[in-house]
Parts: structure tokens; sequence; C-alpha cells
């Protein structure tokens, strides 16, 4: 089964009030709240700001600064989160 990132918070609050008791949803929370992390955008904004940084200061200065500047849009894609195409 393939995962794929869900906003947890949204979960829960659409559980509220669907499961029997207060007790079951406590209990789903709980599971739901202690998963793993599946993908940290802040982790992949450091990457590439350390690769960005890298082709910043490249050799070749003018290949190095398109580079850099495709890792800075990119940086802004993970930023804005990619929800929706946004």
């Amino acid at each position: 089964m393939m995962g794929r990132l869900i906003d947890a918070g949204l979960v829960l609050d659409n559980l509220s009030g669907r499961l029997e008791s207060m007790k079951d949803y406590d209990a789903v929370k709980d599971v739901i709240n202690n998963m793993p992390t599946a993908y940290d955008p802040d982790k992949v904004v450091e990457q590439l700001e350390n690769e960005r940084k890298f082709w910043e200061n490249a050799y070749d200065s003018n290949l190095g600064k398109e580079k850099a500047r495709s890792y800075e849009h990119a940086i802004e894609i993970v930023k804005g989160g990619g929800v929706n195409g946004d």
C-alpha cells in the first residue's frame, strides 16, 4: 500500500463525534499523534539550502548562479507545501 501525506489535525476533526465513545476517539488520536513524520519540509529546505549555497559559490559562476536560482525556486515550492498545485 502506498502511503500519502495527510493533515492529521483534519483527520481528528473529522473523527470527532463519529466514534462511539470518547475513549475510542482518544485511542485513535493517540495512534495518529504517535505516528512518525513521513515528510519534514524543514529538513528538505535545509538540504536544498545547502545545495543552493554550494552552487552559489561554485567555480563556474554563471552555471553556479543559474543552479542556485533553480534551488531557490525548489525551496519556494517546498515552503509553499505544493497543496492543490500552489
